[in-house]
């Protein structure tokens, strides 16, 4: 079939599914880079969390502790 086509046209072809390469590859770079984004910042949130969570605890031994720095 590619015989009867003129050469124009072939190479339109092959132009045209390079651009599609190009343009799922630039897709795929952007959902790499937006994965990494989310890895980060959710890692991000984690250790916030975590940091709470312990000063949250110790608030809640230092009010334990509070009445018997009181008591004599």
């Amino acid at each position: 079939m590619q015989g009867f086509l003129p050469p124009a046209r072939r190479a339109g072809a092959a132009g045209a599914l390079r651009r599609d390469a190009e343009k799922v590859w630039k897709c795929f770079c952007q959902l790499r880079v937006a994965q990494e984004w989310m890895a980060h910042r959710a890692s991000q949130l984690e250790c916030a969390s975590g940091m709470l969570c312990q000063w949250r605890v110790a608030q809640l031994h230092m009010a334990r502790r509070a009445p018997s720095m009181f008591i004599t």
